[in-house]
């Protein structure tokens, strides 16, 4: 299986948090713990670890308590020993905060390799494009009138679609924290109006797709096909060895995941390695909330 920096490890990941709101703390083994004060103690999140092992949580476990955690949640990266977990006193939880299930493009693969892995409908798709004249730009820390071109197209796209959009201000700060390692894709109609885009974010080797959107005008063209394959070539030419596609369905988690079927359909004809998350996993510290999950039966 791909190894990779999550981009949730990173710098500038704990760099954007900051910035919305939540403190970081770190561990003597690099591993970054999310927290955010409630009346009822901290909550704490640690998404995409290392393989932790029971001294690892012995030690997260330390530093969460010094700052008052209601609980801690772990998602793990891959290959996470979910045993270890266990007898460390977590529970499996069923309300993932990232996507549990993804798709890994090898950037280390050649060109020829990538598009050999495309799908033959994808292949027709991405030359249909071409055909109809769409153009793809690709720009390294956009600029603001790049940036709201972008956020037009995915707020029109998740009032459509029916999915989340943050707020502009957030995804400026985002954008502020990861500077010359967040790109952005545009693809163009012939005549220059935007049909569609991605924005992507980097951590060393590792890229991760955050978002993206079409516009009316782009839905009826297979420009988004486009989009995502030179996408791959640019960060491949960038320096990247793992393109994250960040999310698809995954049937352990159907209501988490029960809208996911296009975009995930739209990712898998890119080829690339399928993977499934570790179970999240919840240690809760609060009376309160230990005695809410008691009579509710229902986890965090």
């Amino acid at each position: 299986m791909i190894q990779i920096n999550d981009v949730r490890q990173g710098n500038q990941w704990a760099e954007y948090l900051k910035k919305i709101g939540w403190s970081v703390a770190e561990t003597s083994f690099g591993v970054k713990i999310l927290y955010r004060k409630s009346i009822v103690g901290s909550l704490v999140k640690i998404q995409r670890t290392p393989p932790l092992s029971e001294d690892n949580l012995k030690e997260i476990e330390k530093i969460c308590l010094e700052k008052k955690a209601a609980f801690i949640k772990i998602e793990p990266g891959i290959d996470q020993d979910e045993e270890i977990l266990k007898k460390s006193g977590y529970v499996v939880s069923y309300f993932p905060m990232v996507p549990s299930a993804t798709i890994f493009i090898n950037l280390e693969l050649s060109e020829e390799e990538l598009w050999k892995n495309v799908s033959k409908s994808g292949k027709y798709s991405i030359h249909r494009a071409e055909r109809e004249g769409a153009r793809v730009e690709i720009y390294k820390n956009p600029d603001a009138e790049k940036f709201d071109i972008y956020y037009k197209i995915l707020s029109e796209t998740g009032k459509l679609k029916k999915f989340y959009v943050p707020p502009i201000s957030q995804l400026k700060k985002m954008h502020e924290a990861f500077g010359d390692q967040g790109h952005l894709a545009i693809v163009y109609e012939k005549d220059g109006t935007p049909l569609g885009t991605k924005y992507y974010i980097c951590n060393k080797d590792c890229a991760l797709y955050v978002n993206g959107g079409t516009s009316g005008q782009g839905r009826g063209t297979k420009s988004g096909y486009l989009l995502l394959w030179k996408s791959i070539l640019y960060l491949k030419a960038q320096g990247y060895k793992v393109f994250d596609l960040e999310g698809k369905d995954d049937s352990r988690f159907p209501n988490f995941t029960k809208d996911w079927e296009g975009f995930s359909y739209f990712k898998e004809k890119f080829g690339g390695e399928e993977v499934l998350m570790p179970y999240p996993h919840i240690k809760y510290f609060s009376p309160v909330i230990k005695t809410m999950v008691k009579l509710t039966g229902m986890g965090l």
